[in-house]
Parts: structure tokens; sequence; C-alpha cells
């Protein structure tokens, strides 16, 4: 393509050709606020017309100020009103103000915008042509600064947003300009216009349409939004490449969103704030289309057409410096500085595009290798977790459910008894997954298998201490089969350990905790907590071997002659302590890993005894739960569980709300679920079985499953 190069001169000096020229401008941009209000009323759809309205509001309140500012300053100035608004033209700079905002814009943000356009953006500086920066686009920026939270696509209708979806630019700026699921617009919204946005953003169809007769009608030259949309085409399509994305419909979705084409067609045009060579021209397109892309990849701010076109404004005279004389001269080196010009912009869009793409890949790999060493964790954990659990308490012990050869379709069953140093029995009372010649013969005494006969003699046949389950070698023939036998006696132990020795109102725990010997040496602590006086009675360390001579091991003995330890071992150790007194113990003893571990094992117990429910003198347990009122106003719910049977009675019920909870709980309740629910639960005592499968929508939903969670604890209590 040859680009003819004229010499030519500012179309504003030619007074005649400017007031045709502003014409035909501003019946293009009336055109356009015609499309702009078709858009709005098929964008909205409910009540699409108030968005109309709004629109409409915005241009005249633009116009409005626009003219009156103009007429103030010619009165001012003492000039004729008619003959300065003839030549200072406000209807344009006014409209393509309007043009950049989004509907939701508060009206007083208008005015406030078109006054500084005007007034600050042309009249100070002496008029139509002797502005440096366009107009429009200075208003534009200040409302930008100081109200951009009050520029919003919604349009409020009975307190209720009915245009609240995202503008396309900032919906694809939160996906990394990468598109995908997250950017729901298709390109046909975007081009007709039908999508969230200021007002003369939304139809590119239809500026592009206006932006060729103007350019027809030698309104302005061409050159400037041919090199910005060529350039943004080109750099969105290295950006494509380089990240894998579509080549065909990528660069046109950048072409469509943010008002690219408005400002392209309508603010990078203005002849008074644009280069008048055709050199000029191209190497300000180019320029504009490199800061848009730029500003959109790498900024906070996710559209650039706005910045790039404020700041090319800066550097007109500076390229009507550079390029003068005759510039149909060195046409070769014209295309060179072309050249060289896209060639710059295409290796930072490149290098952009390319540092997004590494740095995607780096997240996606250290996402894939912190999932990886989730799963290492949990599989870890899970292998580490002993797989039983206690089906019943039997007379002496517990009756186990654990997984041998069968797994999990077909647990055993293993009655375990213990004291508080041996396994006194153990017998595998269901075993239907195990085989014959396996695990069969090994629970049945029949293994021929040296290993196997020595682990039924050990485990099965005979009493075995706590102490050696942990060295019990598995490996039987029917490994999986004694890891399960040795999962139920472990679970057993543990279950036993657990459990505290009860002397009236007072629970004695016998805790492991971490001191100075670390998990390898941990001390053994004895903690009786009176649950009837809220009271720490007694701690006992009963095992310590870990600890140090002249530290843990004083203090615990009650011989340091540290004022703080000594403090700690009369305030914990030989005396008593009330439990709300526990979280103010001071730890720094001159052997805090000692003392923290003491403290966090008192800690433990007393979470075990708050868990555990007693009956009162007349049989019930007395429980909070949540009801209606939640954690504020709790229900207190009583509990008698007698052999098989429940009776329920709900004490407290403060937060419970009439014809709802309260008429539950009272019995008044018309509701037929509610009533069922009263009449089943709450009127008479039930079946213990009863409780399984209950229905508690009952139209008092919350009320109902705090009443159940209370009768489930205390069943689990009872047992």
């Amino acid at each position: 393509m040859k680009i003819t190069m004229q010499r030519t001169s500012p179309n504003y000096r030619q007074k005649l050709s400017t007031h045709r020229i502003m014409r035909d401008l501003t019946i293009g941009l009336l055109v356009i606020v015609v499309c702009s209000l078709v858009c709005q009323y098929m964008i909205v759809k409910t009540n699409p017309m108030n968005s109309v309205i709004k629109a409409m509001l915005i241009y005249g309140v633009s116009v409005g100020v626009a003219v009156v500012t103009e007429v103030v300053w010619a009165w001012i100035h003492k000039l004729s009103i008619i003959e300065h608004l003839k030549n200072s033209f406000p209807l344009v700079t006014s409209i393509i103000f309007a043009l950049t905002l989004p509907v939701g814009t508060p009206l007083y943000v208008v005015a406030i915008g078109s006054f500084i356009a005007i007034f600050f953006g042309k009249l100070v500086y002496g008029g139509f042509g002797q502005n440096i920066f366009n107009p429009a686009l200075v208003g534009r920026v200040v409302v930008h600064l100081a109200y951009g939270a009050s520029l919003t696509t919604n349009i409020p209708v009975n307190g209720i947003d009915i245009a609240t979806k995202a503008t396309p630019a900032t919906m694809l700026a939160g996906t990394n300009w990468l598109g995908g699921e997250a950017f729901t617009y298709n390109l046909l919204d975007l081009f007709i216009g039908t999508h969230a946005g200021a007002l003369g953003e939304t139809c590119a169809l239809a500026i592009l349409v206006v932006g060729v007769i103007l350019v027809i009608r030698h309104v302005f030259d061409a050159r400037i939004p041919v090199a910005y949309l060529g350039t943004v085409l080109v750099l969105s399509e290295v950006f494509a490449l380089v990240n894998g994305l579509n080549p065909i419909t990528y660069p046109l979705v950048h072409l469509c969103i943010g008002g690219v084409v408005f400002g392209a067609v309508f603010m990078a045009t203005d002849p008074v704030t644009s280069p008048t060579s055709p050199l000029g021209k191209i190497l300000y397109g180019i320029c504009l289309g490199f800061l848009t892309m730029i500003i959109r990849l790498k900024a906070n701010y996710p559209e650039g057409v706005l910045f790039s076109i404020l700041i090319m404004n800066m550097f007109t005279p500076f390229i009507d410096s550079m390029i003068l004389g005759r510039t149909s001269e060195n046409t070769k080196k014209q295309w060179a500085v072309i050249a060289i010009s896209l060639f710059v912009s295409v290796a930072c869009v490149f290098g952009i595009g390319q540092s997004l793409k590494n740095r995607l890949e780096t997240e996606k790999q250290e996402a894939i290798k912190a999932e990886e060493e989730k799963k290492r964790k949990e599989a870890e954990e899970a292998a580490k977790k002993p797989k039983w659990d206690v089906v019943s308490k039997i007379k002496g012990g517990y009756l186990m459910q654990t997984y041998g050869f069968g797994g999990e379709n077909q647990p055993m069953k293993v009655e375990v008894k213990l004291s508080k140093d041996k396994i006194t029995s153990v017998k595998v009372v269901e075993y239907a997954g195990e085989t014959e010649g396996y695990g069969l013969d090994l629970i049945e005494g029949k293994a021929t298998n040296e290993k196997g006969k020595a682990f039924y003699d050990k485990v099965l046949k005979s009493g075995i201490a706590v102490k050696d389950v942990e060295g019990v070698d598995t490996a039987t023939g029917a490994t999986m089969t004694a890891n399960g036998i040795i999962n139920a006696i472990k679970g057993a132990i543990e279950t036993y350990e657990s459990e505290p020795v009860v002397k009236g109102s007072v629970y004695t725990y016998t805790l492991n905790a971490i001191g100075f010997g670390g998990e390898n040496q941990p001390m053994k602590i004895e903690v009786s907590i009176d649950k009837a006086k809220s009271q720490i009675t007694s701690v006992k360390v009963v095992e310590y071997a870990g600890e140090t001579e002249g530290y843990g091991l004083d203090l615990i003995e009650g011989k340091a002659t540290n004022e703080k330890a000594k403090t700690f071992y009369d305030k914990v150790l030989k005396g008593k302590l009330a439990v709300k007194d526990v979280e103010g113990v001071d730890t720094a003893t001159g052997a805090t890993i000692t003392s923290k571990g003491i403290i966090e094992a008192i800690q433990q117990a007393i979470e075990k005894v708050n868990d555990i429910l007693v009956p009162n003198k007349d049989g019930f347990y007395e429980i909070k739960t949540n009801g209606f009122g939640g954690e504020n106003q709790p229900m207190t719910v009583l509990v008698k569980v007698k052999g098989d049977n429940v009776t329920v009675k709900v004490k407290e019920y403060a937060g419970e709300t009439e014809g709802y909870g309260l008429d539950l709980i009272e019995g008044k309740t018309t509701n037929e679920k509610a009533k069922a629910f009263y009449d089943k639960y709450l009127k008479s005592s039930f079946k213990k079985k009863d409780i399984e499968g209950v229905d508690t929508a009952t139209g008092a939903t919350m009320t109902t499953k705090g009443i159940v969670e209370a009768i489930e604890k205390a069943i689990a209590a009872a047992q």
C-alpha cells in the first residue's frame, strides 16, 4: 500500500472548513447518541425505558452545563455570546464527554465533568484551537479519579440493580486477559453493543460506519484511526499467539471492548491535539495502540484508551517538531520509522505475553505440587491412623470392629478385654471375610505356618502385655488379618486409656504430654478434676524420663530454686487450681517446654470432662442446644434415658418464636409435621430406635434439629 504524503495545514485554521467539519462531526455524534439509547433499551430487560431516560438526562445535563459555561465565559469577557458559541463548538465536547460515561453515573458528576471539560480543558487555554489536551478527556479523567466508585453501569430501580453485569474490559482483565469460560460475552454482543459499558463504547459497528462516512467527508484523516486500530489488532494477535488463544476472535474482542473504536474515531482524531503531518499521524496512532495494550495488560486499570490519548496529546508538539519540512521526501526513512515503532511495540507485548505464560505455568506447577503434597500427607495420615471402631463396651473391655482380608465390606469384630498393663483376652467373634488356609486358620488356631502359630499363641491364645503389642510380628501369611487384630487391640488400649477413673464427681485421666524429651520420651500425667466444683484437684507427673536435672526434672519434683518454677509447682502440681484459672498460668519457668506440656495435658482433661454428660438426681441429662435463638439464646433440653425408653422435656426456650418453635414446644402448633413431632417425642416417652431418621422439617426446623441433637447426645452418654 502506498501512502501519499501531502502538505496540509491544521483544519481548525480554516474558518469555513472548520464549521463544516464540526457540523458533520456533530451529526455523526448524534447518530452514536441515538444508537447508544437503542443499545440501552436492548441491554436492560426490566423497565428498559428507565435506562434510556437516565442516558438522555446524562446527555442533557452535559450539554446544558457546557453551554452555560461557554455563555458565562463570553459574558465575563464581553464577547458576543452567539458568535462565541458558533466558534467554540460546546456541543461536540459535551456530547463526546457524555459518551465516555456509563449510564449509572450520577447527574451531579456529569455536571462537574462537563464544566471541567469546557473550562479547564479548553477555555483556560484560550478557547477552541488553543487547548493542548482533548477537552472531553480532561473532564473524563477528573471524574474518573475523583468519583470512580460512582461511575457504574448499574441502574437502580426500586432498590434493585437491573443491569449489574461487569463490563467486558473488567471481566476480561479478571482472567489475566486470557478469556476462557469466565469471559461470558460473545463477539456479536460486543460488536453490536448489547453489553454493559460506557454509552459511546457499546456499538462498535455504528461507530465504524459513522467513522467511514466522516473520512469520506474529509472530517478527519483516516491515518490515525487506522494506525491505532491496526496496532491494537496486531499486538493482541501477538499476545494471542504467545498464550495459545484464538488468533481470529481474540484480537476482535480487544477491538470491540473498552471504547477503542470510539476513542480512535472521535477522540484521537481531534485536529487540535493530534499531529499535523501524515507520518506524525501514523506514529501517533501506533503509539496510541501500543500504550492502550500496555495499560490493559500491565496496569491495574483495565482500560487504556483514556490515558493513552491524554499521554499522546502531550507528545503531539514533540512529534510535530521532529518531522519538519516536506514529508513526501525520504519515504524509505519514513517506512523504517514506522517499522521500528511496530517492532518495538510487538517486542514489548510479546515479552508481556511470554512473562504471563511463564508465570501461569509456574503457578500451575506449584498448584500441582501442592495438591500432590496434600495427597501425600493425607495418605501418610491415613496410613498412621488405625482402622478400628468401638462397637460397644463389654464387661472388662470392648467389642471392636476392624478390617482384615474382607476389607470394609466384611469387617471383623474382635472382643478385647484388658486391664491397666495387660491384654487379658482377645477373641475374634465375626470373621466372614477370612479365607480358609489363611486368615480363617490363623483365627481358629489351625495355622501350620510357624509365624501364624506364633501369632495365635502370643495374641489370641494367651494374654499379652500392653507394652509388647507394638512389637508383634504380623507377617503371618495372613498379614491383613493379623494387622486387623492388632489394630483392634490398639484401639481398645487407646479407648481404655482415654476413659477416666471416676470417684463421685472426680474424674482422673492419664494423658501423654510432650515435654523436654519430645515425642520419643513423652511425660505421662494424671489429672484429676472435680466436675461439680470445676476444680483441678490433683496433677501428678508419673513418668518423665526425658526431663533433665536442674530444669524440668527439678520442677516436677519440687526441687527448683527458680522463683517462677517454684510458683508453678506450688500452684499446679502441689495445690488445687480452679478450671477457670488454668488459662492464665505462667509457663515461663526456666523449663518452659515441660510446664507447657503439663498445662496442655490439663487442658485436654478439662475438654474431656466438659464433654461428659451426667444425669441429675431425677435421671435427666441437662443439655444446652441451639434452636431458633442460636448461641445467644440456646434451649435447655432435659433427656432421660432408661433402658430403651427416652423422655424429653424442653426446659428453657426463650429464643423460640410464637407460631413456630414456641408453639411446637408447647404443643399448640397447627402444622401437621410439627404436631407429629410433638406427639411422638415431646408428649410421651419413645424408644431409642425411633430417633433414627426423624423428620425435622416441621416449619420450625432449627428448633426440632436442636432437640434431636440433644436426644442423640443423651443416648450416647447413657451408652
